[in-house]
């Protein structure tokens, strides 16, 4: 026997910044509000029942107000670390935090869910009140704004509870975002501060700090689509996978609904994560000396296939050429082959005394080697705030995924009130 909403029904969206449950009510507009629980003296609700008593703050809403806020403030804090001038940097800072709270002010104050209500999923089969399909235990709304789910809750305590733990993981959520814009926004300003303060610091200087600017905003938004967004996405659907079931589930459905209203692949800047050019440098520099290294080792073999070649006098010397041709290509490869060259003759002979020579150039590129690509990783990897803009991306995905399904699992376990019937109404 199904047990069906009535109107105050509680209700909790995943995209929620309240830590309370909504409530929902009837749609006046839409029916006479006959088919009414006589004991609660509450009407039951129906497929064109979409409004909240009060309006949700929205995650997406709060996301967007943070990120740009935060922006701001990193781009503020950038300049003035660059320009390292106290009155500035106040000035900056203090702008920066204006521009926080304008922005969060705006964004708490502009959320309408009501308009952006879809409809309801899993309405009950066949009966209907007044022409609608009635809405049960197992009904959830769609909403535009986030893609939100809102479930309802039948259990005022469980529905208070879920609230909670949805709401704290998206503050979670919305939080992160802000530190990576804020990331974002350092990264653009100190670049652009510090190619300024290099070009003399004057007006003249304003040319070269939008180009440093620019080139790392740049950087950012190419990196967000070619690394962290591939990243997300497999974080998500490997989530997915593990939370699923047979494709059944609560969660299964709500996923498949929330799957319905999600846009294509797209990367919406600042507010998502990026790769900074001290990154991408360091990147750059890193494959090179790796194909440095490979050469070197590379070089190592060739010299053991001179020490170890076999067949004619004619043969060997031939050989002997085309690979010093190869090694030379090299600078240590170049510098071990005058290394073992003989003096005098400059023939390069099978000898270990040769080989000793040859490797013990090779290893002095490599160290250094080793040497250059430790410093372009700490450089470029390392230190508190790029290992922050490295990592802090990663999480975001699967904190997502873990509030919608904390939700789901919370919708699934619902089992106290709501209202049951003997018969339908049509």
């Amino acid at each position: 026997m199904s047990r069906y909403l009535p109107q105050e029904t509680h209700v909790v969206c995943s995209y929620q910044m309240n830590p309370s449950p909504g409530v929902l009510l009837v749609d006046p507009k839409m029916w006479n509000l006959s088919v009414v629980y006589k004991s609660e003296k509450q009407p039951l609700l129906t497929e064109v029942d979409k409004v909240l008593k009060d309006d949700f703050e929205c995650k997406s809403n709060w996301g967007q107000a943070a990120a740009w806020s935060f922006l701001v403030a990193g781009l503020a804090l950038g300049l003035a670390v660059a320009f390292s001038i106290c009155t500035f940097g106040v000035g900056a800072i203090v702008l920066g935090a204006v521009a926080v709270a304008a922005t969060v002010l705006i964004a708490s104050n502009s959320t309408k869910c009501n308009p952006n209500l879809v409809e309801w999923v899993n309405p009950h089969s066949n009966v209907k009140f007044e022409g609608h399909k009635a809405l049960t235990q197992k009904s959830f709304l769609k909403c535009s704004a986030g893609p939100g789910i809102l479930t309802p809750f039948l259990d005022e305590a469980e529905a208070k509870s879920a609230a909670k733990n949805v709401a704290f993981r998206n503050w979670g959520e919305v939080s992160l975002t802000a530190v990576i814009s804020g990331l974002f926004g350092y990264g653009i300003g100190l670049s652009a501060g510090t190619a300024a303060v290099a070009a003399g610091g004057g007006l003249g200087a304003l040319g070269p700090g939008l180009l440093a600017g620019g080139k790392e905003a740049t950087v950012g938004i190419i990196g967000a689509y070619l690394i962290f967004q591939p990243i997300s996405t497999w974080e998500a659907q490997g989530m997915q996978g593990i939370y699923g079931g047979d494709g059944n589930t609560t969660y299964d459905q709500m996923l498949a609904s929330r799957k319905n209203m999600e846009g294509s692949f797209t990367v919406d800047t600042p507010d998502d994560p990026y790769i900074g050019t001290s990154q991408t440098t360091a990147a750059g520099e890193l494959l090179n000396l790796s194909y440095d290294k490979y050469r070197q080792n590379q070089n190592e073999k060739y010299i053991k296939e001179i020490m170890n070649l076999k067949g004619t006098r004619a043969e060997r010397e031939a050989r002997t050429a085309e690979i010093v041709a190869e090694m030379k290509k090299t600078r240590s490869g170049a510098q071990a082959v005058e290394a073992m060259k003989r003096k005098g003759s400059g023939k390069i002979l099978p000898r270990e005394k040769t080989s000793n020579k040859g490797n013990r150039v090779i290893n002095e590129h490599r160290a250094e080697t080793n040497k250059a690509m430790k410093g372009q990783a700490a450089e470029g990897f390392g230190g508190a705030i790029n290992v922050a803009g490295l990592v802090l991306p990663l999480l975001v995905s699967p904190l997502n995924e873990w509030t919608f399904s904390v939700l789901a699992d919370s919708f699934a376990n619902q089992s106290a009130g709501g209202v049951t019937i003997n018969a339908a109404q049509n």
